[in-house]
């Protein structure tokens, strides 16, 4: 975790000038709300968003799977984000991290497996993605259907599973792969 924000902090200085008022203020938590229930999570800095979302939903109809993705926004700003994201099937515990190229304009994704071991080609339509998982060798092909889940109003003030979940994205996956 510590060189990925390292990282992110060299992107941003070379990308703009760095003043003295541009620390970060504090987190605002922004909570989209429908009534008692929560689907994304926004922390606000001055100088960056992030935007932790949480799906599930099936493979093949019969497999449930859980995707989570973590959106920010990128350090020499445009329009242009990151966005990190990791899956799991359900009965396993092993997260699988995930490369996403997307055309947010179309709310088209592309998330490669680590390791080449399949690709979620999705859609993003609302609340929901739907698609296919093809396999690297694309023999097999699945039908895959998600849908934002739906946290508990506990959530706003009780942060504690997507921090888990960006421990294991950040500190164990991203780290795992770009450690030398």
């Amino acid at each position: 975790m510590k060189r990925t924000f390292l990282v992110l902090i060299l992107l941003f200085l070379s990308c703009k000038k760095v003043e003295a008022s541009n620390t970060i203020i504090g987190s605002v938590v922004k909570i989209e709300t429908s009534d008692t229930e929560v689907n994304s999570k926004e922390i606000k800095t001055k100088t960056s968003i992030t935007k932790a979302s949480l799906y599930k939903g099936t493979l093949n109809g019969t497999t449930k799977i859980t995707l989570y993705i973590n959106e920010q926004k990128h350090p020499c700003g445009g329009n242009r984000t990151i966005i990190n994201a990791m899956y799991k099937y359900d009965n396993q515990k092993k997260w699988i991290l995930l490369d996403v190229t997307t055309d947010l304009e179309k709310n088209n994704y592309c998330m490669v497996e680590n390791g080449l071991t399949g690709v979620l080609l999705l859609g993003k339509h609302e609340n929901t993605f739907s698609g296919n998982w093809i396999s690297s060798n694309s023999k097999k092909q699945f039908k895959v259907e998600l849908e934002n889940q739906l946290l508990d109003i506990k959530f706003a003030k009780d942060h504690t599973i997507i921090e888990q979940l960006d421990d294991i994205l950040f500190d164990e996956l991203l780290y795992a792969k770009n450690d030398c």
